[in-house]
């Protein structure tokens, strides 16, 4: 016969599996808090941060008081819900349980909002709100286990559901712009065509870089040429504003642009015409449909315009029409 006490865990000693149990509704908070701080990092020194997409860029347009501070607040949220999590199994008062719970929830209503604004309001997805949400998500059914209570995990999808939904009954009007007003810049080339050509660019997009580049190197002879950032952050929008006046502007703006891009940002006001030129330049590409940068509006007749997207089909459409000589690879 086995005697159950020999497989018996010491006295004091908790069981893997309790273990498990225990601390896995920290675990996706704290990556949830490591991910954050990761943005905010990358975002403080200027690279840009983690998600690359132009829904990401729409969706930061959209906060009031810049983009930095959203994210410096989920940075703390988060790493007090993992501190919290962790001392409720240390503590085991019930005040703390019930305060986590509050906590959670009320993260789990921040975001339903969130989500549910951009869902319904301005058709975009930011890939890093999502993924905030997923954790939070997990952070609750992992919590609903350790407690073994349906009625915690019942209580956050009712939560999250209500602001998610709740967004959807409101219209969110908003006029697009003309294409015009959209500009920060406009060059000419020596010979200038009658080509009107809008290009929509990031100064921490690769691809937008990448054609930049070329047309630095090989600057277009033709064309009237329009350009479009689409950068709200502060040091972004002083480096845009310091691009007004660099004396390579009326030369070869492309060159300015890549000057200014690997430079820190300068000590300077943003001009009003920069931020709003790339408000204005977000709004146009939300309204219109256009969810990918670069991106160029070739309109080469009143009642036909081109339609480009990414690095390569620009490029190649530029060499085709002889509006530049040569392109790097």
């Amino acid at each position: 016969m086995t005697d159950d006490r020999i497989l018996a865990p010491p006295a004091g000693v908790e069981p893997a599996d309790s273990l498990r149990r225990l601390y896995a509704p920290a675990v996706p908070a704290l990556i949830a808090a490591l991910l954050l701080s990761v943005e905010f990092g990358l975002q403080k020194a200027g690279h840009g941060g983690l998600c690359p997409t132009t829904g990401c860029a729409l969706v930061a347009s959209f906060v009031k008081y810049g983009e930095i501070i959203f994210i410096g607040l989920g940075v703390i949220f988060f790493w007090l819900l993992t501190a919290l999590l962790f001392l409720e199994k240390y503590l085991k008062k019930t005040r703390l349980r019930m305060l986590v719970t509050i906590i959670l929830a009320a993260g789990l209503a921040f975001d339903g909002g969130i989500l549910g604004f951009q869902r319904f309001g301005i058709q975009a997805a930011c890939i890093l709100c999502y993924s905030v949400g997923v954790t939070l998500f997990l952070t609750l059914f992992a919590l609903g286990w350790s407690r073994r209570s349906l009625a915690t995990v019942v209580l956050g999808v009712a939560v999250w559901s209500a602001g998610f939904a709740s967004q959807a009954l409101f219209v969110f009007p908003e006029k697009t712009p003309d294409l015009q007003q959209t500009v920060l810049t406009t060059f000419r080339p020596a010979q200038p065509h009658g080509v009107q050509i809008f290009y929509f660019f990031s100064l921490h997009c690769p691809e937008c870089s990448g054609v930049i580049a070329s047309l630095a190197a090989h600057p277009p002879k033709a064309g009237e040429w329009h350009l479009i950032p689409l950068d709200t952050e502060p040091d972004d929008q002083r480096k845009l504003s310091a691009l007004l006046n660099h004396p390579l502007m009326k030369i070869n703006p492309f060159s300015a642009i890549m000057v200014l891009k690997n430079q820190n940002s300068p000590d300077m006001d943003i001009l009003p015409e920069t931020s709003e030129a790339s408000r204005k330049g977000l709004a146009f590409m939300r309204n219109s449909g256009y969810l990918k940068i670069p991106l160029m509006l070739v309109e080469e007749t009143p009642t036909r315009r081109v339609v480009l997207q990414g690095r390569d089909p620009i490029l190649d459409y530029l060499l085709e029409k002889r509006l530049i000589d040569s392109r790097l690879e």
